[in-house]
Formats: C-alpha cells, structure tokens, sequence
C-alpha cells in the first residue's frame, strides 16, 4: 500500500470532531423550531415576518462562507470549529435576551455566522483525511451522525419552554458549543499547507466551469429551499391548524427531520457506488411528492408526510459533496478544501435564503398547501437543469 493511501494516523479523532460540530450547530439552529410560535405571539408577528427573520440566518451564512474558506485554508479546521463555537454561545445567549423583532433578528444572523465558520472547517476536516471513493458516505455519514444528534433539539427545547421558560432553555443550549470548544482543543490539526491558492471569487468561477460543481449546487440549494420553507413555516401551520402545543410541534418537527439525516449517508453512498446522477434525480423526486402532503392532515400524516418529503432532498443532495471536491481536485488544487467546502456552504446560504423568503412572499397570498406545490413545482425545474447539466455516466 502507498504512503498516500494510508489511513490518516488521526482520522477517527478528526471524523468525531467534525461530527461533534455539526451536531452541536445542528442543535444551536434546530432549538429555535419550536420557539417560533412564542416569538410569534410575544411579537406580534405575521407569518410571513416570521419567515423574513428566519432569513436572517441564511443571508449572514451566506456573505460570511467566502471569507470562511479562505480561513479555513489558511489558518486550519480545527480553529474554525474553535471559532464557529465561541459564536454558537453568543447567538445561544441573543436568543435568550430577545425581546424584540430586531434582537430576534440579530441572534439569527449570529447564529448564520457561526454555521458558517463551523461547517467550512468541519466539512475540510472530514475531505482532509478520506479518498474520493469514501467521501460521499463519509460526508454523508458526519452530517447523519452529528444532525441526527441535533433531532433532539426541537422536542428538548420544546419541553424546555413549556417547563423552564425560553430564556433558561437558550441559556442552557448555549452551553453545548462550550464543551465542543473543550474538545477541539484536544484535536489534531490535518491542513497540509501547500502555497498559495486563488482567491474564493476566482475559485469560484472555476467551479462554476464543472458540470458536476453545477449539478451539486443546484442540488444543494434546492434541498436548502425545501428546508428553508418547511422550517420556518410548517411549525406555524402545526400551531394555527392543528393546534399543537410547543412540545408537540418539537416532537413531529424532530421525527420528520430524522429522515433528513437517514438520507444523507444513504444517497451519499448510493453515488460511490452508482455515480451522482441517479441519487439526485431519484432524490429530488420523492421530495416532490411528499411536499404536498405535508400540509395536509393530522398530525401524524404530517409527520410522516415531512419525513418522505426530506429523506428525498437528503438523498438528493448527498451527492454534492464529493461533486465539488472532485472539482477542486481537478483545478489542481487538491487538498485546499476549505475551497469546496465553502462553496457548499455558500450555495446552500442561497437556497435557505431563498426557501423562508420564497414562503414568506408566497404564503402572503397563498394557504400552506398552496405554498408547498409551488416549492415542489421549483424543485421539478431544478430536476430538469441537473439531467441536462450533468452527464449521464456522473
């Protein structure tokens, strides 16, 4: 065996921590689920203020991520995690202290920047230290595990409002990204610095040159529009329609969100072993149909509903990974992935941008039903330019 398909001598320290991180990030975002309706009341908010103030998060996500590739390259993975974490506490604490829209609206956009950092260094860390054969589960595996620990957040903070109140329970997940800075610590650093790289703009366009870059954004941003849209305005529908209390509404947003985190590994896999393609659009097809049925019904069809509607995004979208990495290897710039790791942070800043505003501005003039066939009618258009953009053989 050659030196450079050796294991990496640190590689399950580095996997643990990367998923430690998103599980911790995963938590810090998913807490406020439940919170939402609170907000809403204690605010005076629409709907669709709401959604805009969810997008707070993606927008912050997105003009941060640039500027976290470059860091992460430059100064290493496990001091972006270190970074992310200490940010996590402060968005932690602004969602305690919130007492007004623009509080609200700051924590999130904290929170965005911290999802950035966090998962720019976490996603480098894991394309450090497995081959390319492996990297699609692997990819897929670290977002399973670590989101799949973040489904807790929404039916324990949840029970934590209803018996604590919603400043004790933001306080106490705040203390989760401090024991993520302890661990950190502990880790090994895997940058192998190798002389300069481009500036992020200018990879950027060279990425925009790879169909497969192309397919996995696309891809990538239309599974961020379906979770955009469903996270910031399906627990409002459970709240008006069905009259759900805050835990109940934490319990079927975190049994829906579970397949969210099954299909990453599975599609992820799927495309090491099948090629890209095939994963996507099979992917893409089941999340439209269950996107209707998700406004539909009581609450356990809407459950069960949610959860075919985001295994299919995950299972779409789980190819996209190893699609940037891939294209980051043929611009000769193997081993900076900091680069395709910020990049799928940023088309995925885009997509969950634009999936609240998309349901803000929609459900303004349209039922939740509406809404939903509208997001699954994009989601057929973007199917479309992936089967055209991405060859068959992919």
């Amino acid at each position: 065996m050659s030196a450079a398909a050796l294991p990496h001598p640190h590689r399950t320290r580095v996997f643990a921590l990367a998923m430690a991180a998103i599980a911790v990030d995963t938590l810090m975002f998913s807490a406020i689920v439940p919170a939402l309706p609170v907000y809403q009341r204690e605010m005076g908010l629409s709907d669709t203020g709401v959604a805009l103030i969810f997008a707070a998060f993606p927008v912050a996500q997105l003009l941060v991520a640039p500027l976290a590739a470059r860091w992460v390259d430059r100064l290493g993975r496990r001091l972006a995690i270190i970074a992310g974490a200490a940010i996590l506490v402060l968005a932690g604490v602004g969602f305690a202290l919130a007492g007004d829209p623009y509080t609200l609206t700051i924590a999130r956009a904290v929170l965005g920047v911290a999802s950035a950092v966090t998962w720019t260094g976490a996603l480098a860390y894991v394309s450090d230290v497995y081959p390319p054969d492996q990297l699609g589960f692997r990819l897929g595996l670290a977002e399973t595990a670590g989101g799949g620990a973040g489904l807790m957040a929404p039916l324990l903070s949840g029970v934590l409002i209803d018996w604590v109140g919603l400043t004790e329970t933001f306080l106490l997940f705040a203390l989760f990204p401090v024991a993520l800075i302890i661990w950190a610590i502990a880790v090994p650093e895997t940058l192998v610095r190798r002389g300069p790289t481009p500036g992020m703009f200018r990879a950027l366009r060279g990425l925009a040159r790879s169909p497969g870059a192309r397919a996995g954004a696309i891809a990538l941003i239309l599974l961020a529009i379906v979770e955009g849209m469903s996270e910031s305005l399906l627990p409002l529908d459970l709240a008006e329609r069905l009259m759900l209390s805050t835990a109940a509404v934490g319990l079927v947003v975190s049994l829906s969100m579970a397949t969210l985190f099954l299909g990453a590994p599975v599609g992820g896999r799927w495309s090491d072993i099948a090629g890209r393609r095939t994963p996507i659009l099979v992917g893409g097809v089941i999340a439209i149909v269950g996107l209707p049925l998700m406004a539909v019904g009581p609450a356990w069809w809407v459950t069960v509903a949610a959860a075919i509607t985001l295994l299919g995004t995950a299972i779409m979208a789980a190819p996209a990974g190893p699609l940037f990495t891939d294209a980051v290897d043929e611009m000769g710039l193997a081993g900076s992935y900091g680069i395709s790791a910020g990049a799928m942070v940023m088309v995925f800043a885009v997509g969950f941008v634009l999936g609240p505003v998309i349901g803000g501005v929609l459900s303004a003039v349209l039922p939740f039903l509406g809404v939903c066939i509208a997001v699954a009618v994009i989601v057929a258009a973007g199917l479309l330019l992936i089967a055209r953009v991405l060859p068959g053989a992919e």
